[in-house]
């Protein structure tokens, strides 16, 4: 909590007693679930932004049954590679309903972990995970940190604003940013869409330093129906289901899947 800056002016806030306050004298309350939404109104185009409830619980029903797991430990695996001490400071950018955020913890449990993300109902979900995190409720565009005192920002399948990245990170800082392959997930594409279509990932990679970057593919085997309804929930692919498409939620059941992502890790020199 002690990175904290106020979305309002970026003085660094300070804690009395259940509230956060900046020299200016702008105030944040500690909610009763533990987290401190620091999401300025200018900063939300919705009154409730981010996934919806439906999407977010399936996402955490199906991420707990430890599916996605590997993409985790690809993560840890980076931080662990370029830190430079135990103590670290790692924010996990759009981070949901939690999962990866409190992987993250478990892993480095001397360090500080800040979870973020634009929706409120994915922060209160993510509180009933650890209460040793904290918890956001902000705007990638206008990171509550202050600046350049992150070791690492994670950012898993969301978008992230370069400005905002460089000038939270440390100098020495990293950021690692694992994004979807045209293969990820094939299986659940060739179910819903008469054609798939290749999209280049040139538009998504930063305009950062690449010191490590690589493809990380692998077959996952989901066993019964309801683990696989969650995991098309939890996509976009869900809501793009045309109404002749809908019949293959009845015949669903467990399948295997493909995990094909990039890891890329990036510095700012």
């Amino acid at each position: 909590m002690k990175l904290l800056a106020c979305p309002k002016c970026h003085q660094q806030l300070h804690l009395e007693n259940k509230t956060l306050k900046c020299e200016n004298n702008h105030c944040y309350d500690i909610s009763k679930r533990g987290y401190i939404n620091l999401l300025l109104n200018p900063d939300k185009a919705t009154n409730n932004p981010g996934d919806s409830k439906e999407s977010l619980v399936a996402r955490k029903a199906y991420l707990n049954k430890g599916y996605y797991d590997p993409i985790l430990n690809q993560v840890i695996t980076c931080i662990d590679e370029f830190k430079h001490q135990d103590d670290l400071s790692i924010l996990d950018l759009g981070c949901g309903e939690g999962y990866y955020t409190q992987g993250l913890k478990k892993h480095f449990e001397n360090s500080d972990v800040y979870g973020l993300d634009i929706s409120k109902i994915a922060i209160d979900m993510a509180t009933r995970y650890r209460k040793d995190v904290t918890w956001l409720v902000g705007n990638s565009k206008n990171i509550p940190i202050l600046d350049h005192s992150l070791d690492f920002i994670c950012a898993l399948f969301t978008v992230v604003n370069q400005d905002e990245l460089k000038r939270a990170l440390k100098e020495d800082g990293y950021i690692v940013h694992v994004t979807a392959n045209n293969q990820h997930l094939i299986e659940i594409k060739e179910l819903i869409y008469d054609e798939i279509k290749v999209k280049s990932d040139k538009y998504i990679r930063l305009d950062f330093n690449q010191v490590k970057s690589y493809d990380f593919k692998e077959k996952v085997h989901i066993s019964n129906r309801e683990d696989a309804l969650n995991l098309l929930m939890m996509t976009p692919h869900y809501y793009h289901i045309k109404k002749e498409k809908r019949g293959v939620l009845d015949t669903l059941q467990g399948l295997d899947i493909t995990i094909d992502i990039k890891v890329t890790v990036y510095a700012l020199s």
